[in-house]
């Protein structure tokens, strides 16, 4: 004989404050431009070790005898600094605002609304984003709010190392019309080895050097500033915009001479919503994200930066 069964599937209303974590931690950790801009190491869970390899000299005159040059061969090590991101919203604040139309009568009515939601952790890992690109270049002094353990930033790397390359010239603030000076300044401050693969080579620069660049090469073009935008490179090495870099900072390096380590192993199942209110009584929800990021620069001397002598 046939059976049937009925289920009576209930789905509490907290289901619906749930993010998707691999989009959030996407948007937090900046991957969709990370793995181009820098050496993404994933997987660092506390410490570990990068291998270095230094070469005096590999040619030589053909010969009978074999007579190397010595390498020196050495480590960076990595760690890595535990982060959170935190945030909470009032059910009241919601109340009195737009989403009200969309929330059911009444003082104790749910206030997931799957649009809002949405928007909330869309905000949230923006703004963290934000805050860790800030992280990544000026680390963090012990005076932010809340101090963040003196995480070190790569800027302090550079600081601390003291053997990265200043070009030539007196130092001054960008403007438009110097701009491509000190770009041009700054390329020629490479070393020979640092050119042999330009493909890798990025400029790294503040958002005022950036815009700086966009006025002055478009005042060569007429054409051009008024129906489409040029293209951030100089002499075809890619610029990108660093929004952690203090004002008037060019950066040229190999990109894979910056490391951007992270964990984001199990990262999602970190990623947390409470409603409080089925706690501790408070007309609140409460998110928090738990992950790690460590920032270190593993070949200081092929590093040339307009405006580290100011800053350091």
């Amino acid at each position: 004989m046939a059976k049937k069964y009925k289920f009576d599937l209930t789905v509490d209303a907290s289901a619906l404050l749930q993010a998707n974590p691999s989009e959030y931690y996407s948007i937090l950790y900046g991957m969709e431009n990370a793995v181009t801009n820098y050496r993404v190491l994933p997987g660092i869970k506390n410490k570990t070790k990068i291998a270095t390899v230094v070469f005096d000299s590999v040619l030589a005159e053909s010969g009978c005898d074999f007579n190397a040059q010595d390498a020196t061969v050495s480590a960076v090590e990595i760690d890595v600094c535990a982060l959170t991101s935190q945030a909470s919203v009032c059910q009241f604040d919601l109340e009195q605002s737009w989403l009200a139309l969309e929330m059911a009568k009444g003082s104790n009515s749910d206030f997931s609304v799957a649009s809002f939601m949405n928007f909330f952790w869309s905000q949230m890992a923006k703004k963290g984003h934000e805050e860790l690109a800030q992280l990544m270049w000026k680390g963090d002094t012990g005076s932010g709010t809340p101090a963040l353990a003196l995480c070190d930033g790569w800027l302090l790397r550079l600081c601390t190392a003291n053997d990265f390359i200043t070009p030539a010239g007196t130092y001054a603030a960008i403007t438009s019309s110097n701009v491509l000076a000190k770009m041009g300044a700054t390329l020629t401050a490479a070393t020979a080895e640092m050119l042999v693969n330009p493909t890798q080579m990025q400029f790294k620069v503040s958002p005022d050097v950036a815009a700086a660049y966009r006025i002055a090469t478009a005042s060569y073009n007429t054409t051009s500033n008024v129906t489409t935008a040029l293209s951030l490179t100089y002499l075809d090495i890619a610029i990108v915009v660093e929004y952690g870099l203090p004002a008037s900072t060019i950066i040229l390096s190999d990109y894979s001479n910056f490391i951007y380590a992270l964990d984001a192993e199990g990262d999602q199942d970190n990623l947390q919503i409470v409603d409080f209110s089925k706690t501790t009584l408070d007309r609140r929800i409460g998110a928090r994200a738990d992950f790690k990021a460590g920032f270190y620069v593993v070949n200081t001397p092929q590093v040339v930066w307009y405006g580290g002598a100011q800053y350091c």
